[in-house]
């Protein structure tokens, strides 16, 4: 029974510097593999006014519906109207729709408004 007793510590021993030097030997391929998943899709942060779920006229919600702004001070600075208090918002947009929608002067103006794309 010494023998038998042994030999099964030895071999669980063994199982587990192999699940060790596995799991070891794994960790950094699915760590880079993850950080460049990260890389890729990484969405860029535009503002825009947002006319839904709140009070707002007509001249907002049209206007509203189709500008984005790089920063929210353009937002600020590109309201519909002189009394317009509708809330600055963020969202994200892909690499692609980011360089699809801010050409050369929309990129160097901040703004861009769907209407003239």
């Amino acid at each position: 029974m010494d023998v038998s007793d042994k030999d099964s510590r030895s071999r669980r021993n063994f199982l587990k510097g192999i699940a060790a030097v596995g799991t070891a030997a794994a960790v950094p391929f699915g760590l880079a593999d993850h950080a460049e998943a990260a890389k890729k899709k990484k969405e860029i942060i535009v503002y825009r006014l947002q006319s839904r779920g709140t009070v707002s006229c007509k001249a907002c919600k049209l206007h509203h519906r189709f500008v984005i702004s790089l920063k929210r001070e353009i937002a600020d600075k590109h309201r519909a109207h002189p009394g317009c208090n509708c809330p600055i918002v963020e969202q994200k947009l892909s690499r692609r729709a980011f360089r699809l929608l801010f050409a050369a002067e929309a990129l160097r103006l901040g703004f861009v408004d769907l209407r003239k794309v």
